[in-house]
């Protein structure tokens, strides 16, 4: 058996237009229900009890199973409670959630592992809900560009989706860091690729499998739209450096998987690749 590419979801978030499309998509040749994401609904309601247009996306993690190490992508999302607390306390309401079944530990069990059995954890970057349950993986070790630290320790103020508060998850596991500094070997079937962009740090996962290379793009690609239009989500550092990711990506890589869309299990029903 080769490599395979398990989706394991931790929750979900809401996410508006302007955020899963710069500039909510908005063109004279890009017909309205065409930059819709998949789920776009106009129905959400938040804790306030007012409803908002918008969609709720997962908050996956990705299990790579047939690697040499038990390698886990992102650690997904935290305590429910204190993502909304957090927040809500810098002007962000937007709905946080979690089902029974989107428990990660269950998630694991379902592939046969226990959080123990990881190995390697890969921060793709250190947006709150990729680094939400790292203490969960006492063995790993975790992976991490140089430039999305800055940010994490002591975030600016005008930078999205980095909280001070949540700087204790790095702390964690910070005497089981593995810095790295542009593109990175992992596995002789994973290649972890520095694209910036969307932070400072952020990197997609090349994953070598029995149906080509495959690219996890964290949040370079936000939505399956994002990749079907070459158009970026709302949220970025560096636009040329994200949009020259793109292009890297397109010419790497035979599946590009988007980080935060339910239209992935349209694309691949069984939740795995490879």
């Amino acid at each position: 058996m080769g490599v395979r590419i398990h989706h394991i979801v931790t929750g979900e978030l809401e996410s508006s237009l302007p955020v899963s499309l710069l500039n909510s998509g908005a063109h004279p040749d890009v017909p309205h229900e065409r930059r819709l994401p998949f789920g776009f609904r106009d129905d959400i309601v938040r804790r306030d009890g007012s409803v908002h247009a918008g969609v709720m996306v997962p908050v996956p993690v990705w299990l790579i199973e047939g690697t040499e190490e038990t390698i886990l992508i992102d650690t997904g999302l935290g305590d429910i409670d204190e993502v909304s607390a957090m927040q809500s306390r810098y002007g962000v309401d937007f709905v946080a959630s979690r089902t029974r079944d989107q428990d990660l530990v269950a998630g694991l069990a379902r592939h046969g592992v226990r959080p123990d059995d990881v190995d390697v954890v890969v921060l793709t970057h250190l947006h709150f809900d990729h680094i939400g349950n790292n203490e969960l993986f006492p063995n790993a070790r975790f992976v991490v560009q140089r430039d999305e630290l800055p940010q994490a320790q002591h975030p600016p103020h005008f930078c999205m989706f980095y909280y001070p508060e949540y700087a204790y998850k790095i702390d964690a596991v910070r005497d089981r860091l593995l810095v790295i500094d542009g593109d990175h070997a992992l596995d002789p079937a994973v290649r972890l690729v520095k694209i910036g962009g969307h932070t400072p740090g952020c990197m997609v996962v090349m994953v070598t499998t029995d149906v080509g290379v495959v690219c996890l793009t964290s949040d370079v690609m936000y939505n399956y739209r994002n990749l079907e239009l070459n158009w970026p989500m709302g949220s970025f550092w560096n636009l040329p450096e994200l949009m020259a990711g793109y292009d890297r990506l397109h010419e790497e890589a035979d599946i590009i998987i988007p980080e935060h869309d339910w239209q992935f299990l349209e694309e691949h029903p069984s939740g795995t690749v490879g």
